[in-house]
């Protein structure tokens, strides 16, 4: 019996769920390689899964020169492409936006109901992206030598989040910087207890990796000189806050859109905000905070209002 496959392909113009194909009905471009990696299993089954990225209209004209330029391979009994950091990204928001149920049952912007739904996504968002980029920027323990950078990343980890103001503001407004420095003053208030607990986390670390002298320097005592000293030179802290406020933005104008060129608009826009945070790439970020968008917004579907974004650590 000839193998077939179970096509999933969204694309603009319409999607497949799991349409079935004979090999002669793929792609004329990736046929052969995709048969190939099928018939390469251990134990050859006459039906295989196969995913083809999400396309536009305009990609759609050139299909076949896309599909054929990309690597492919199989997992188990599913082929799909190896696509780049940003790819990746772009398919997922394509998937969930265009198709997830808890991202189309979002109230519309003239919803009383939009603000309060949006306000929570970028309230996870918010916590989960301070929780992540401290973890990226300390996963190196020598980046605490550098005592004013590694003050500016536990000052952000431990700033206040942003509520929000009805009905479409969802992020810390940073115009006012470098003129006014009432969002730092903002950003920063409150935030003692939160710098006092991840000050003495460091403290122990720092104290287990054998560096006492530099521990002392963490010790949660000094945490009222630290905000001075950030508020003070409050730029690095800034670049923080502003990266996180392109990507949070992004997102919800992907959820409010929904579009096709929405979904590329939060591609290049993620890009731009994660690429380069303090030399660091964090663009795969974004794959995590889309799952954790989605678990707020299936939350808020169901009525409930809190996320503990680090069980999204765990996602893949």
């Amino acid at each position: 019996m000839p193998h077939t496959f179970r096509l999933f392909w969204l694309r603009e113009t319409g999607c497949d769920a799991g349409t079935l194909l004979r090999a002669d009905e793929l792609v004329p471009e990736i046929q052969e390689t995709v048969l190939s990696l099928a018939r390469a299993k251990e134990h050859e089954c006459e039906e295989t899964v196969l995913r083809l990225p999400f396309l536009d209209k305009i990609e759609w004209r050139r299909r076949g020169e896309i599909l054929g330029g990309l690597s492919w391979q199989r997992e188990g009994d599913e082929i799909h492409a190896e696509l780049s950091s940003h790819a990746a990204v772009r398919d997922l928001a394509a998937q969930l936006a265009l198709g997830d149920p808890a991202w189309s049952s979002v109230p519309a912007e003239s919803n009383p109901d939009h603000f309060r739904v949006w306000q929570s996504v970028s309230l996870a968002l918010q916590r989960a992206l301070r929780t992540w980029i401290a973890e990226a920027y300390f996963a190196d323990i020598g980046h605490f030598d550098d005592r004013a950078a590694a003050y500016a990343m536990l000052v952000y980890e431990s700033a206040r989040l942003y509520h929000g103001r009805a009905p479409i503001d969802f992020t810390y407004d940073l115009r006012d910087y470098p003129h006014c420095l009432l969002t730092v003053a903002l950003a920063m208030k409150m935030s003692g207890r939160t710098l006092q607990t991840n000050l003495a986390r460091s403290q122990r670390r720092l104290e287990e990796a054998g560096s006492p002298t530099l521990a002392r320097r963490y010790a949660p005592r000094w945490y009222e000189d630290i905000l001075r000293g950030v508020r003070s030179r409050p730029r690095s802290f800034i670049e923080l806050l502003a990266a996180e406020r392109r990507f949070v933005n992004a997102v919800i104008d992907l959820g409010t859109s929904r579009s096709a060129s929405g979904v590329n608009h939060f591609a290049k826009a993620s890009t731009q905000a994660l690429r380069n945070v303090w030399g660091m790439d964090l663009r795969a970020l974004a794959l995590r905070a889309l799952h954790l968008t989605t678990n707020v917004l299936e939350q808020q579907r169901d009525g409930m209002v809190e996320v503990n974004p680090h069980e999204c650590l765990r996602t893949p």
